[in-house]
């Protein structure tokens, strides 16, 4: 296919260009990962938010009670690339989103000295699985010469395809990227801003676009382990992808996914990809969440998988011993992340003796972007000298539906 330029792809969308200076320096972990990502979007802090909310129509005497709901969440910037009061089709979101893809993969392959790579993996709340072959078109690689994957696991698509490429004895030499690429401010509508019951939704949820390229060479997996079992609808998100139309081949799920309570029904794998069925929004909308069976689904059940890896591992106390260092989780929001720190110290085994697992994403400026939050997380660490590459790491990542991937391993070098 022929070269398509960066400068090419900004000129196909001109409202993209004022982003391209922000994009900065790739963060790199020494050969063994390098992390490129943008939002493009604005960033929203929340005296920002509640001002779009009183826009589009919160009451004045809800402002501080919204306020308190805001701050909650523990996040402190969002970023926005849709306005709740805009319109956009499905046409437009893949549009934009495969261009931005393609920006951000010529740029990890420049950071990364790579003319080709050989695995493309696409992970995403809510987009269609047809993402993949649109960024490779854009960037001028051709799809027929790439393996593709699209994972929608939400949340723990990105950690579930990188502990999958590392398990497997086929890619030990491969070039990957994983693209987690997340224009969720599509998602929210006027009436998430305006009512009490749903601004938490946009207070948690914005845009973000990151990549991660690796080879799996460089890394070593002691334990892993993605649980599949149904969280009852606790986020349901309207999909572009139908899971009902995506194909599943049940002998080529790896040993490391375990199932619960029927899993087995929710879940698609082959490989072409891997899905989750997330249920719809049953009043119409496009997000619907139930913040307090959120909290109490995905801070209980982390916490077990979290429990089986330290097992299986045999050090219960390596969280105290590594403590602000290596523990890349998904910061779901800052009461789910406390609700997992509260529980494991109440555990008769005592996993964590610390006060607190670190949340970092107010110190981050980001918030929860889906598959993207634990790779912002992971760049936020590296470029903070969080992350030591002699000490193992513990990745932990919960995503709706619902998927929990984790892993306890090291960088060999």
């Amino acid at each position: 296919m022929p070269k398509t330029s960066i400068e090419s792809l900004y000129q196909s969308h001109p409202e993209l260009i004022r982003f391209q200076t922000e994009i900065g320096r790739p963060t790199k972990l020494g050969e063994a990962l390098t992390i490129v990502g943008h939002p493009f979007a604005e960033p929203v802090d929340n005296q920002s938010l509640l001002r779009i909310a009183l826009e589009q129509g919160l009451p004045l005497s809800d402002v501080e009670t919204a306020e308190r709901v805001i701050a909650t969440t523990g996040f402190t910037t969002r970023y926005l690339s849709h306005r709740p009061e805009q319109s956009s089709s499905p046409e437009n979101i893949v549009d934009r989103t495969t261009t931005i893809g393609a920006i951000l993969l010529k740029e990890t392959m420049k950071a990364k000295g790579w003319e080709d790579i050989d695995v493309f993996i696409d992970t995403s709340a809510f987009l269609p699985d047809t993402v993949n072959q649109g960024v490779l078109e854009k960037a001028g690689l051709s799809p027929d010469q790439v393996y593709t994957r699209s994972y929608r696991y939400a949340c723990a698509g990105a950690v579930s395809a990188f502990i999958d490429c590392l398990s497997d004895p086929a890619m030990q030499n491969a070039r990957i990227v994983i693209a987690a690429l997340e224009p969720l401010s599509h998602l929210c509508a006027p009436e998430h801003f305006s009512q009490l019951e749903t601004i938490a939704i946009p207070s948690i949820f914005g845009d973000a676009h990151t990549l991660l390229a690796f080879t799996p060479n460089h890394f070593h997996l002691e334990n892993k382990q993605v649980l599949v079992q149904p969280d009852g609808g606790v986020i349901k998100v309207r999909t572009l992808y139908n899971f009902q139309e995506t194909f599943s081949e049940p002998d080529t799920i790896p040993d490391h996914y375990r199932f619960a309570n029927n899993g087995e029904g929710i879940f698609h794998h082959s490989d072409k990809g891997a899905f989750l069925d997330i249920p719809y929004p049953t009043n119409g909308s496009t997000i619907s969440m139930d913040g307090m069976k959120t909290g109490f689904f995905f801070g209980d059940q982390t916490m077990l998988v979290m429990a089986e890896l330290l097992n299986e591992y045999g050090n219960l106390n390596l969280l105290k011993e590594l403590g602000n260092k290596n523990v890349i989780i998904h910061p779901a929001s800052k009461p789910v992340v406390d609700r997992i720190a509260k529980l494991l110290r109440r555990n008769p085994q005592r996993f964590l003796d610390t006060p607190n697992l670190p949340f970092l994403m107010d110190k981050a400026k980001h918030s929860n972007s889906s598959s993207a939050t634990t790779l912002n997380r992971w760049r936020y660490m590296i470029e903070n000298d969080l992350i030591d590459p002699r000490l193992p790491m513990f990745w932990i990542a919960p995503g709706i539906g619902s998927a929990i991937a984790g892993a306890i391993g090291w960088i060999k070098e």
